[in-house]
């Protein structure tokens, strides 16, 4: 058997491969460290703007005013939707209610408030016998509240009516005075062809 030479030993041991093996499944205590570690937060790809972009911001910031970072959507907007009917005088409600103001000469409104307002406190120191008065009291303002409502209702139609009447009786009334006319217009119209004389040749 021929004896291998120096130099192809050399290149067998320098060619093979190097096999690298991590610390973490060697070492049991880099293992436990690994595990341990606290997952840190990858680095912002969002970069920073440029000198240049931020002056150009500014410019426009004096120029047309800052912007409030406000995206205004289509539902926000309140635009409508394409193809659908507009109810003409039907105002949607938006947003908040409002707050139901009170005149200062509407006593019942004010003394139903009044009574209604303290119930939590009055509860611990009045007597069932109070309470059931306070109660009956509130009743009958509300009551009274609802009746005059009413009230105000049916003088509103009432006076609706009245206004249309008037309004029919006058149209009623110029029909007649132009029927009038025109029945005069074609008396008179009648009584010129009449007064002609006709002249006949034999």
């Amino acid at each position: 058997m021929a004896k291998k030479s120096k130099t192809s030993k050399r290149s067998k041991s320098q060619n093979q491969t190097r096999s690298i093996e991590s610390e973490v499944s060697s070492d049991s205590l880099a293992r436990n460290l690994l595990i341990n570690a606290p997952k840190l937060t990858p680095k912002s790809k969002v970069k920073k703007p440029s000198k240049e972009q931020v002056k150009k911001e500014q410019a426009k910031a004096r120029l047309y005013g800052a912007k409030n970072g406000k995206e205004y959507t289509e539902d926000k907007l309140d635009i409508p939707g394409l193809n659908r009917a507009i109810i003409p005088g039907v105002k949607p409600k938006k947003g908040k209610k409002g707050k139901k103001l009170i005149s200062d000469t509407d006593t019942l409104t004010l003394n139903r408030l009044a009574k209604s307002i303290n119930d939590k406190h009055e509860q611990a120191n009045e007597s069932k016998l109070e309470k059931a008065r306070r109660l009956e009291e509130i009743r009958e303002l509300k009551r009274r509240e609802l009746e005059r409502k009413e009230q105000e209702k049916t003088n509103k139609l009432e006076d609706k009516k009245n206004e249309l009447r008037s309004k029919a009786s006058l149209a009623r009334s110029q029909r007649r005075k132009n029927s009038k006319a025109k029945k005069s217009d074609e008396g008179k119209n009648d009584e010129g062809k009449k007064s002609k004389k006709s002249v006949s040749f034999a």
